[in-house]
């Protein structure tokens, strides 16, 4: 059955208020129902806001202009810490929304299986903020929960859960969370193991992360954050055909973007690292996005969404794809504005005592898409890609190199990306693909 119509109109009653803000969740019988889980985690009041932190997860807000209304729901999200932690606390953004955004309840719980709307029962944390557990973000703000006692573990998959009791037309998001949404009937079902009362949100259209912004655990001595920054290649985006034909991306809930492969190398490798994702689909270097929900140009979102990262001690960066290929009035960048881009940056990270190292743009050679006019397979993409790549690999600016381009092109067609790595739309790779630009990944660079 689709449940979508019923969750677009019971969204748009909502918001012209029709639901109330306190209506009751009622069970079969008509009686309402009452949480079922306790939560499972005490708060920490020794620690403040400024000790020291590293980050076990992290998602990089782009927009907030075409979300989901929440009103009166509940919603559902799950991701994939990277790390350890025993102590945490979650980061919520509301850096773009014109509105304050409230919410209610805000829980963390082990997920009962991967993409699941239900979480294992006994393992739900009520998180608070300034002790209550109800929490207002102003346009613009961004905080974070206080610090909580609950054990994570890397690969062990978290929900979030939170009410929106008000009117909420209007929340943050990060494009393409690679993971189903899922939105509850009207009413307060965070503290529900079963995810019987939420509904997937339509996929290609919803499949967001909302408010969440990052999972941070306090930092020991040894373990520090590598944040990955590019566009939608380091995000994880499968293929953009996904949305055409209604299937779900195998990435769903399978935790197989570059930087996840990049994760489980460290822990085998057993290097104090935790992989922190601050890639945005159709993000460029240089300019704002070519629609606004592909985020501020790079140069732009920086120190927010990689320096200001908890506990960042090495950045990897990949960018430029789109920069060439998506389309512009003025057309698109020389390569020596691109040169000059990539400069900035790594002086800004030097500056900041990080190490940087920069990648290779990956081929795209017959690159199509379902919606947008895409440019990337033309002669003069090519041509600036190739020049920007080949400085890239002869500079000794940055404090290493990795050869994605190398790794993924196919070795009987220059330009394009190998077969076996393609999604099928010759621009994104396969699971396959991503974990072969994490095996390119010399572990060396961040020893």
């Amino acid at each position: 059955m689709n449940h979508t119509p019923l969750i677009l109109l019971c969204s748009a009653f909502l918001l012209v208020g029709g639901c109330g803000e306190d209506t009751p969740t009622l069970d079969s019988t008509g009686s309402p129902v009452r949480p079922t889980e306790v939560s499972t985690c005490t708060s920490s009041p020794s620690f403040n806001s400024s000790v020291a932190a590293n980050t076990l997860w992290k998602a990089a807000p782009g927009d907030a202009l075409i979300t989901h209304p929440i009103s009166g729901l509940s919603v559902r999200q799950s991701f994939a810490p990277h790390g350890h932690g025993d102590v945490i606390r979650l980061r919520l953004s509301n850096r773009y929304s014109n509105l304050p955004v409230t919410l209610r309840n805000v829980y963390l719980a082990q997920e009962a299986s991967p993409g699941s709307a239900s979480m294992l029962p006994n393992t739900f944390c009520l998180l608070s903020f300034n002790g209550e557990h109800e929490v207002t973000l102003e346009p613009g703000e961004t905080l974070t929960s206080d610090w909580m006692s609950y054990r994570v573990e890397p690969f062990k998959r978290l929900g979030v859960s939170f009410y929106a009791p008000g009117v909420t037309p209007q929340v943050t998001r990060h494009l393409n969370a690679n993971e189903v949404l899922y939105l509850s009937l009207p009413g307060d079902h965070t503290a529900q193991a079963s995810g019987s009362s939420y509904l997937p949100a339509p996929d290609g259209y919803t499949a967001n992360f909302l408010v969440i912004e990052a999972l941070e655990t306090l930092r020991s001595n040894a373990v520090t954050t590598l944040v990955t920054v590019g566009d939608s290649i380091t995000d994880g985006a499968d293929s953009t055909t996904g949305f055409l034909d209604g299937q779900a991306s195998p990435l769903t809930a399978t935790d197989q973007r570059y930087p996840n492969h990049l994760q489980r190398r460290l822990i085998q490798a057993g290097l104090p690292l935790t992989v922190a994702n601050a890639g945005i689909g159709g993000n460029e270097l240089l300019k704002d996005g070519w629609l606004p929900q592909f985020g501020k140009a790079l140069l732009t979102r920086f120190d927010s969404d990689v320096l200001h990262t908890p506990g960042l001690s090495h950045i990897l960066l990949m960018i430029g794809t789109n920069d060439f290929g998506n389309p512009k009035p003025a057309g698109s960048p020389s390569v020596e504005q691109m040169i000059a881009g990539y400069t900035t940056l790594i002086d800004k990270a030097h500056k900041a005592g990080v190490k940087i190292v920069l990648g290779t743009i990956p081929p795209a050679e017959g690159t199509v898409t379902e919606l947008l006019p895409v440019l990337h397979g033309t002669a003069e993409a090519r041509r600036k890609r190739d020049q920007t790549n080949a400085w890239i690999r002869t500079q000794t600016l940055s404090d290493g190199i990795v050869d994605f381009e190398a790794c993924l092109e196919n070795k009987k067609r220059k330009g394009y990306m190998a077969p076996q790595y393609n999604s099928g739309d010759n621009l994104h790779p396969n699971p396959a693909g991503y974990a072969a630009m994490a095996d390119c990944i010399n572990l060396d660079l961040f020893r």
